[in-house]
């Protein structure tokens, strides 16, 4: 994986995690640390190193599937990250689901920055927003240029875009931006093979130049923002 954080390392050994989580569990004042961190430990490497996992093959692998791979290594990562902060999670099934839904079918003149994804009230979009960033959106539903137009790596292009400056409505944390596009990105990939591969072979559509910038964004910056988040929590234990 490019540019690897040695923190994401560092935490992949059993000597160094249960410490770590055993901190962070006393941080938030619960009775029972040390056993939460000596039984979370294994599940906190795993998710660690399935991200990692997902994510070098992804950085290998065709356009074709790459959404699906980044997506599902961002849920590893994000399942660790949680554990940090909830050592009982997960408590039911529901806050397994994807936390997320978008349109069945598409438009006949689908474009995929007028896309978008809704809220929904249980799921790891919803318990990852509120547990690790205290985040609640004002909106039940976003569209992918509400995402992308405020994400650093996408100013490039906008710049190009003929409209007015906007002020941008909600300000979402860039994990949880990256989160939302990636699951929108995965359901094309899984439910809309022939827009997705038409959108591949053509190569002439404004979705393309910004679906393959935002990727390319996804595969350096997720990682990093993984990483100074447990860095923080790691500095605050």
């Amino acid at each position: 994986m490019k540019n690897t954080d040695p923190i994401l390392t560092y935490l992949q050994v059993t000597a160094h995690t249960r410490p770590f989580l055993s901190a962070c569990y006393e941080k938030i004042e619960h009775p029972k640390a040390d056993h939460h961190a000596f039984h979370n430990a294994e599940r906190f490497m795993y998710g660690l190193t399935m991200g990692n996992d997902y994510w070098t093959t992804a950085e290998r692998t065709p356009l074709s599937v790459q959404p699906l791979l980044y997506y599902y290594g961002l849920n590893h990562y994000l399942k660790s990250l949680i554990l940090t902060v909830d050592p009982g999670y997960p408590a039911t099934a529901k806050v397994l689901a994807h936390g997320l839904s978008t349109r069945k079918r598409k438009k006949q003149h689908y474009r995929f920055l007028e896309d978008d994804v809704r809220i929904q009230p249980h799921g790891l979009f919803p318990y990852a927003a509120q547990h690790l960033f205290s985040f609640s959106s004002s909106k039940e539903k976003i569209s992918m240029d509400e995402l992308l137009y405020p994400l650093e790596p996408m100013a490039s292009m906008y710049q190009f875009k003929p409209e007015k400056d906007r002020e941008i409505e909600e300000k979402w944390p860039p994990l949880l931006a990256y989160f939302a596009v990636l699951y929108n990105l995965s359901m094309l990939v899984r439910y809309e093979g022939e827009w997705w591969g038409e959108m591949q072979q053509m190569r002439d559509r404004e979705d393309y130049v910004f679906i393959v910038q935002f990727l390319q964004a996804a595969s350096g910056q997720i990682p990093v923002l993984i990483s100074d988040w447990l860095k923080e929590q790691f500095s605050s234990t």
